[in-house]
């Protein structure tokens, strides 16, 4: 018998929800989802942050990057993602800090089974996290 699986888990992760896009029409959004069985299934996406126009960002000899940093910790039960935001710019400047959600977010259990997709539908359009900077 397979030892049972308790570990929560979390990934944060930024996203395209129209994949087909340019460097004009395309939308970055900052998603969410846990799993409370050790990945056997995973929550419903959650956007936290987004969108956020490509041009907000700095544009690279790779073209245009949030950064190369994204993380979650937990405190107890709560899940803090750090995550890179943009704003348009002012002035010519960039407007682009790391943030987390003022509170945390709750790393319950899963509702459904985890599988490959290729593709996924943003479940929650509204965010209801308050982000801060850090």
């Amino acid at each position: 018998m397979p030892p049972s699986l308790t570990c929560r888990c979390s990934n944060s992760f930024y996203n395209y929800p129209k994949a087909n896009c340019t460097t004009i029409t395309c939308q970055l959004d900052v998603g969410f989802v846990t799993s409370g069985d050790g990945g056997a299934s995973w929550s419903a996406n959650t956007q936290i942050e987004g969108p956020m126009t490509l041009t907000w960002l700095p544009n690279t000899t790779q073209g245009f990057m949030v950064g190369d940093y994204i993380s979650t910790s937990f405190s107890g039960v709560l899940a803090y993602p750090a995550i890179a935001v943009a704003h348009a710019p002012s002035g010519g400047v960039f407007d682009e800090a790391t943030y987390t959600v003022e509170g945390g977010l709750t790393a319950a259990g899963s509702r459904s089974a985890a599988s490959d997709q290729s593709e996924f539908t943003i479940q929650n359009k509204e965010s209801t996290s308050t982000l801060t900077s850090q």
